[in-house]
């Protein structure tokens, strides 16, 4: 539900709050920040890269998740993944639109990750349980914890963003 997703305690919902501030005049600058999350959310999401603000396929930078046995012999076994980010006000869920658009440009044998600082409305997120589309859906509440799990607080959740806008201008510049 609307409230699940958007469900965190005052230090989460300060370090939220902080995210959307942050990026509301920049939504590209946000692509940053959902690549790194990804990333602190689970370590196997490797070898990301932005995509263009431009021109990008509807897609907001592409990586993998990678499995590993932990054995000599084989190879990690590399899943392709592309990543949508929406840095949305508490109250502006994604909708079916924004969905349909990630889904449509899913490739074959790739999933797709949604990453708001909002929620996903219902309609759209019942389409994607029921027709068994192979996306992860990343909200508020998930950020909250994320951040928490990676010691980033409403203290120092300034420094974590302007770290991550450094990172995207040598990105830029190379």
């Amino acid at each position: 539900s609307k409230y699940d997703q958007l469900q965190c305690d005052n230090e989460g919902k300060k370090c939220v709050d902080a995210i959307r501030e942050h990026y509301k005049d920049n939504a590209y600058g946000f692509e940053s920040c959902a690549m790194d999350l990804l990333m602190k959310m689970d370590n196997h999401f490797v070898d990301f890269n932005l995509t263009r603000p431009w021109r990008d396929g509807g897609r907001d930078a592409i990586g993998y998740y990678s499995i590993n046995g932990g054995g000599k012999v084989n190879a990690p076994l590399k899943i392709d993944c592309a990543l949508e980010a929406k840095c949305y006000a508490e109250n502006n869920g994604v909708g079916v639109k924004q969905m349909s658009r990630l889904i449509s440009r899913i490739r074959y044998r790739q999933f797709g990750v949604l990453i708001t600082t909002s929620y996903v409305d219902s309609q759209a997120y019942q389409e994607v349980v029921e027709d068994g589309h192979p996306i992860l859906v990343v909200t508020a509440t998930d950020i909250a914890r994320i951040l928490r799990m990676n010691s980033i607080t409403s203290e120092n959740i300034d420094g974590y963003l302007s770290s991550i806008d450094s990172k995207r201008k040598e990105w830029e510049q190379n």
